[in-house]
């Protein structure tokens, strides 16, 4: 698997922003989510599973918080969303079935949308998950500290 585009156009989109260039930033954490997206891994290696959903899940999670600096929270929960689509479809996969989170923790993705929801424009729904934890004890996906 060949990962270097895709480290390419993040970089590129970190440097755009760290530029001021939202523009290009977007474009590039677009195209980088693309790649990641068209990358096949072999089943049966969990490294290369486990890189893959990582590329999957960090292009998310940059598009979410890009949404968020700019004010969207509705494509931040698009980004977010598609993030944990992503770790769901690992956890079947998943070969720690003794862990007590098994298939119940959606791991760092849960973590971003109950930030997300505690930061939601309506203070009712706000103040209603303001208590949730956001932590999740699934060994495997906490492997990826994303918040």
């Amino acid at each position: 698997m060949d990962i270097s585009e895709w480290e390419r156009h993040t970089l590129m989109a970190d440097d755009a922003k760290t530029n001021n260039n939202p523009l290009m930033s977007i474009v590039h954490y677009q195209l980088a989510l693309s790649i990641a997206q068209e990358i096949t891994a072999d089943s049966t290696d969990t490294e290369q599973l486990t890189d893959l959903l990582t590329m999957k899940v960090v292009s998310c999670h940059n598009l979410a918080n890009f949404w968020r600096q700019h004010g969207d929270p509705d494509y931040e929960l698009k980004y977010l969303q598609l993030a944990s689509e992503q770790v769901i479809a690992l956890i079947p996969q998943c070969k720690q079935t003794q862990c007590h989170s098994y298939i119940n923790s959606l791991g760092c993705c849960q973590s971003a949308l109950v930030g997300f929801l505690k930061r939601h424009p309506n203070p009712t729904i706000a103040n209603q998950v303001k208590a949730m934890n956001n932590y999740s004890s699934c060994e495997l996906i906490a492997s990826f500290k994303l918040h």
